[in-house]
């Protein structure tokens, strides 16, 4: 009896002789590759294929590691980080207190400077008060009468005049501001030669009494006339504003005092 050969059957035959025909190919292009040194093209599909998966299985991996390493040191970043923190603000703290240091520096130079140059016995102050709400401009210094301090002693710095005593105890004493409305100083303006009296305004000081025809400008500087109290020359503030009014006998100057009181630690004393 004889077979019969279906067509699938050949179909089959065909395929496995396909594969067979195939497998010899790719293994004769890898003998024919290792013999010259090259990679195989069996070589370069896989490289192709599997080593962009590779790679981001491997990236994937790092991922998860970093983002687990991460969690496990969450405390330890976080006190670093306070710590950090801490840090950055005490040496910002230290950076302000080296600027102010070198500011009070120069403002202690500036006023012992002028000490040589004055006309009586100095003696420098601390100041421990000063009430800007208080009923009168004053401030309170750290001197008082066993350190020689008296009633009307004049009170300046490097910058200007700040006041005069107007009450000593044993160990500290009282200085009524030139902007205090109740003082009065003798002033010259040094630029129109001309003569007026200081009072305060709180936060300004106003010269009275210039005589209509002077020459008064912004900017004109003014200075304590010489009297029982107040030696001349020391400088009082700078001219910021005239008020000259035609029906009047005199006109008058707001001046920007010389001296910043709210900023006040150090002062010197004339002493009598």
């Amino acid at each position: 009896m004889v077979a019969i050969v279906s067509f699938w059957d050949e179909r089959k035959l065909l395929v496995f002789l396909a594969l067979i025909i195939a497998a010899a190919a790719l293994m004769s292009a890898e003998i024919s590759a290792a013999r010259a040194g090259r990679r195989s093209l069996n070589d370069e599909l896989v490289a192709t294929l599997v080593t962009p998966i590779e790679g981001a299985v491997v990236r994937t991996e790092n991922a998860v590691t970093g983002e687990v390493n991460l969690l496990l040191h969450a405390g330890a970043l976080a006190r670093e980080n306070e710590a950090l923190r801490r840090k950055v603000q005490q040496l910002a703290s230290a950076n302000e207190r080296l600027k102010e240091d070198a500011i009070e520096n120069v403002h202690l130079r500036r006023m012992l400077g002028i000490a040589p140059s004055l006309p009586q016995r100095t003696l420098a102050a601390d100041v421990i008060g000063y009430a800007p709400e208080g009923a009168r401009e004053e401030i309170t210094i750290d001197r008082g009468t066993r350190d020689g301090v008296r009633r009307d002693d004049v009170v300046v710095n490097g910058d200007g005049l700040i006041g005069h005593v107007i009450d000593a105890g044993p160990h500290d004493a009282h200085v009524l501001l030139v902007t205090d409305p109740t003082s009065a100083v003798p002033a010259f303006l040094r630029d129109a030669h001309s003569w007026g009296i200081a009072t305060g305004t709180t936060q300004h000081v106003r010269v009275k009494y210039i005589g209509q025809d002077v020459p008064v400008r912004d900017g004109d500087v003014v200075v304590t006339g010489r009297s029982d109290l107040y030696p001349p020359g020391i400088r009082i503030g700078t001219v910021s504003e005239v008020d000259r009014r035609d029906n009047a006998l005199y006109q008058s100057a707001v001046v920007q005092p010389a001296v910043q009181v709210s900023s006040l630690t150090h002062v010197l004393v004339l002493l009598r």
